[in-house]
């Protein structure tokens, strides 16, 4: 019994180490990070099932655009956006509204390698992105 015991502890100290290290290389960012990662630039979202990708254009203006064919393509949609403390919320007109993302809170989430989420309130993601100006 004490073999195993000594095993199931020499397993679970790697285990643990790898499972913090990953942990300290996400951080959720304060208001002022979160609008330097926003204002002036432009997110690129995966969509889901591979389908595409998605870019938000964040203006320092407080306004958005979304483009669904391309980084430099027409908008598909145009809303505003603000911070409220650390959080990002923005509205968006009738494309957002046709899939049901007209308007949403959220928090950054550095995952590391310049990959991002966008967090909601109740711990679920909401998407996935990367920074691409």
């Amino acid at each position: 019994m004490k073999i195993h015991s000594r095993l199931l502890i020499a397993l679970m100290i790697p285990f643990f180490a790898l499972s913090a290290g990953s942990h300290a290389e996400e951080a959720t960012l304060d208001a002022k990070a979160a609008g330097g990662l926003i204002s002036s630039h432009t997110w690129e979202q995966p969509q889901a099932h591979g389908t595409g990708k998605i870019y938000w254009s964040w203006k320092s203006d407080g306004s958005v655009c979304l483009r669904t064919d391309g980084k430099t393509g027409k908008c598909a949609d145009t809303g505003r956006w603000k911070l409220d403390g650390g959080r990002l919320c923005y509205e968006l007109t009738w494309w957002g509204k046709s899939v049901g993302r007209n308007a949403a809170c959220f928090r950054i989430v550095d995952k590391g390698a310049k990959r991002y989420e966008a967090l909601q309130d109740n711990g679920l993601t909401l998407f996935k992105f990367s920074v691409v100006e």
